[in-house]
């Protein structure tokens, strides 16, 4: 574990020494407000059948962040130490390839999370300035957060699997988008077609009616086995791609 939190610790501060931290955090607020904006503007036209919290989680600026921000977090995560070859030297040094791929993905998960925290201000703003005066329900509130970290810590650990396949920051975050949004479009269209029983085996790989359950404080326990198992067998993969690299040196 020491040696978790002595990686986690760098690359964090990677992150923060990294423009493009500051710029994926600038877009992330900017389009949360954007998204914010027009619940509001929603809101002002009269009574809808979804709730502030439904509309802004399952807004379309919202998969725009899932879909886009983790693979530019996590390119540079493993693609970027084989390019300037600072891998060679962790490979010779007393870490196990598991710690060096737990603090890899940790990072980028924490960080992901850190883009969120701001958009906690909207929910008191949204609540405060509201003409509906009745108790505020938490469980929406947990449940939106909760899909939004579910679903990041898949699309991180994605991320991981194809920036460490490859030393091109590019290619990775490519690659990480293709199989995420491969991911998201493919749960949609075969829970939209589907039909009977299909369609309710179909919704358990759907991410857009995961979101919507979540968005509602519905959680079920086989939400968070898809999603747990699915971000572990991708950091399997990801373990096995460095293993294979310390077997060739």
């Amino acid at each position: 574990m020491r040696n978790v939190a002595i990686l986690f610790k760098r690359e964090m501060l990677a992150f923060f020494c990294s423009p493009i931290a500051y710029i994926v955090g600038v877009c992330v607020l900017g389009l949360t407000g954007i998204s914010f904006n027009m619940i509001v503007v929603i809101l002002a036209e009269g009574p809808s059948d979804y709730t502030p919290l439904m509309w802004f989680f399952n807004g379309m600026f919202t998969w725009i962040i899932l879909l886009v921000v983790p693979p530019v977090l996590t390119m540079r995560l493993f693609a970027d130490e084989k390019r300037t070859g600072t891998i060679e030297a962790l490979m010779t040094a007393p870490v196990r390839d598991t710690e060096y791929v737990a603090a890899k993905f940790l990072s980028g998960l924490f960080f992901f999370c850190i883009l969120w925290l701001p958009t906690l201000a909207y929910v008191w703003v949204l609540r405060h300035f509201s003409q509906d005066r009745t108790t505020l329900d938490f469980g929406p509130v947990a449940g939106g957060y909760l899909g939004l970290f579910l679903m990041g810590m898949l699309l991180v650990a994605i991320g991981c699997m194809a920036s460490a396949s490859t030393r091109n920051q590019i290619i990775a975050a490519v690659l990480a988008f293709a199989i995420s949004c491969a991911l998201f479009f493919a749960g949609i269209y075969f829970y939209l077609n589907a039909a009977g029983g299909n369609r309710e085996f179909y919704e358990s790989f759907s991410m857009l009616a995961h979101m919507q359950d979540f968005s509602r404080g519905v959680v079920e326990w086989k939400r968070l086995v898809f999603y747990l198992t699915g971000a572990g067998f991708f950091l399997f993969v990801t373990h096995r791609i460095v293993q294979a690299r310390r077997w060739k040196t």
